[in-house]
């Protein structure tokens, strides 16, 4: 029987273009966006959506409900806005997806 080799989980982490660091660095990234919709949005609306995915130019919400997909997206170009007020210039769309926890 073949055995894959084993790696350290450190070596794994540490590599700067290996995708484990990838991964790391996008979910950070995830939780970085996260934190700044909190300050947006208000307590009752962040409850029921989160930032799932920043895809190329695009910032992917998801959200428990249809009721509260059209509510965030009624919020959309101020949302966009105010993204980019904080930095993130390069982000052109924010997308909507209902996804029941």
């Amino acid at each position: 029987m073949n055995r894959r080799p084993t790696h350290n989980i450190t070596n794994l982490v540490s590599q700067p273009n290996g995708e484990i660091k990838s991964l790391l660095d996008q979910l950070a990234k995830i939780q970085t966006l996260n934190d700044t919709l909190k300050n947006k949005l208000n307590a009752t609306a962040i409850k029921h959506c989160r930032i799932i995915n920043l895809r190329k130019s695009t910032l992917v919400i998801a959200v428990d409900s249809p009721a509260w997909a059209n509510k965030i997206r009624f919020q959309l170009p101020d949302l966009l806005s105010f993204f980019r007020e904080k930095g993130y210039f390069g982000l052109a769309n924010i997308e909507v997806i209902v996804r029941p926890e």
